[in-house]
């Protein structure tokens, strides 16, 4: 996985611009531009300070997730943020249509 393109798809998956995530996370929208473009490897700490700046873990940007849609990352952090039944609820739902998706297919 590209770091770098990571990062870019998570900040646009969020919304941000460029100026927003470099203040979360403390860092210049010039040096995440070119992390984003491949010119520079981050350093620990830049790393660091990017997952903070995302709100995701560090794993998730050096190996993370693969091909989920911006969409997906948004009910991802939505379903983490709820309370433990509304968690229950969505997966049984889920689990239900997913069921009988591979039934009629």
């Amino acid at each position: 996985m590209d770091f770098g393109k990571e990062v870019r798809r998570r900040r646009e998956a969020l919304g941000l611009t460029l100026e927003q995530l470099a203040e979360r996370a403390r860092l210049t929208p010039n040096y995440i531009g070119g992390i984003e473009a491949g010119r520079r490897d981050p350093s620990l700490s830049s790393v660091l300070a990017l997952a903070k700046g995302l709100g995701v873990p560090p794993g998730e940007l050096v190996g993370g997730i693969h091909d989920l849609e911006p969409a997906a990352i948004e009910a991802a952090r939505l379903f983490q943020g709820a309370s433990e039944d509304v968690q229950d609820a969505v997966l049984r739902l889920l689990r239900a249509v997913t069921r009988g998706r591979r039934r009629s297919g």
